[in-house]
């Protein structure tokens, strides 16, 4: 890993350490996979104003996120089955996290269960979510994100069916045999029965497409946990969420997973920027590769980004040491931009830092 300079790198570490159908796992799209590119592409098209003579030898990278404060505005995005890229799965994952002190968003198919994860790191994590058509379920798995002091419920929105992945498709994943998914298990979801083999997909059969905006306001009633909103790109449903007194929404497409051609994620972000207006904090996810995206995206009006895959490469390069080593590149990088910007704070990014292509 000390001949590995950026995120590239690791990707292509990575792949050329995992089995096929584990790497379409991780880094497949849906469709013809148009929007997983674009993620990436639309950062490249906005391009940079700086400022000089600006005095920036001392630099704060510093900021926070609903109140937690964190070492620089970036979250670990929430990815199932971390154990498929390196054997101890989330929680190397979580003591690079607070190595850095960052939010690590954990998975509710993460392997390792809440109680693992948590204890391996004082950074508190947030706890992600779907809302499953047995919302007793759902309801336990609230109280287990409670009773471990996670911090956060991230509930995912965007992910009522499983979207058509064809990479995944040609390459099924197969789970190894004993795979566990403890937080379902531990939540009171019987899976004894279910082979491995068919677990993944018996999972996503689980999940209730039918909820609505009620449903936000079941979740707020049985948690006094703050409710973060992953999945939007519209600004209608970023406005009918602040009329709602959501605390954070997450500005996402799942990393390109689901529906192909939505919006990217930076382009979604700038283009809803009227609507947010500072009414309420904004994490963006997706296409974050560098750390001169993430000044992107915090001058275009978000307070944090989310990282995932870069961390999944990092994972199974390297286990916690290769996640370590993915955040110090981005953050090293985002350094770098803040200051070659005239920049010394977070505070200070600004959209006049941008500057838009015009094709």
């Amino acid at each position: 890993m000390d001949n590995v300079f950026d995120v590239k790198g690791f990707e292509q570490y990575a792949h050329d350490r995992l089995p096929e159908n584990i790497a379409a796992f991780f880094s497949r799209g849906a469709g013809d996979e148009i929007t997983l590119r674009e993620n990436t592409s639309a950062f490249d098209s906005i391009k940079l104003l700086p400022r000089v003579l600006k005095n920036v030898e001392e630099r704060s990278l510093s900021t926070t996120i609903l109140g937690q404060a964190i070492n620089f505005p970036l979250l670990i995005a929430p990815m199932a089955f971390q154990q498929l890229a390196h054997p101890e799965g989330e929680v190397a994952t979580s003591k690079a996290a607070q190595d850095h002190n960052v939010i690590m968003v954990v998975s509710t198919c993460s392997n390792c269960s809440l109680e693992e994860i948590k204890a391996n790191t004082n950074t508190p994590p947030w706890f992600q979510l779907y809302i499953y058509k047995d919302r007793e379920i759902t309801k336990n798995l609230v109280r287990l994100a409670e009773a471990s002091d996670y911090k956060g419920i991230v509930l995912t929105v965007d992910a009522p069916l499983y979207g058509k992945r064809i990479k995944e498709l040609h390459h099924p994943l197969t789970l190894p045999p004993n795979f566990e998914v403890k937080n379902l298990k531990n939540a009171g979801l019987n899976l004894k029965d279910t082979p491995s083999t068919k677990l993944a997909g018996y999972l996503a059969s689980l999940l209730d497409p039918g909820i609505t905006w009620q449903d936000i306001a079941w979740l707020r009633s049985i948690t006094p946990l703050p409710i973060i909103l992953k999945g939007i790109l519209n600004p209608k449903d970023i406005q009918i969420a602040i009329d709602n007194h959501i605390d954070a929404i997450i500005i996402s497409n799942h990393g390109g997973r689901q529906l192909d051609t939505a919006l990217s994620s930076i382009e979604a972000l700038k283009f809803a920027s009227s609507v947010i207006d500072g009414k309420i904090e904004i994490i963006l996810d997706g296409g974050i590769r560098k750390g001169i995206d993430i000044l992107k995206a915090l001058a275009l009006g978000a307070k944090a980004v989310m990282a995932g895959r870069p961390i999944l490469w990092g994972l199974a390069a390297g286990g916690e040491e290769g996640v370590k080593r993915v955040l110090t590149i981005l953050k090293t990088e985002l350094d770098m931009a803040m200051a070659l910007c005239g920049y010394t704070s977070i505070n200070e990014i600004n959209e006049e830092v941008l500057c838009f292509s015009k094709k």
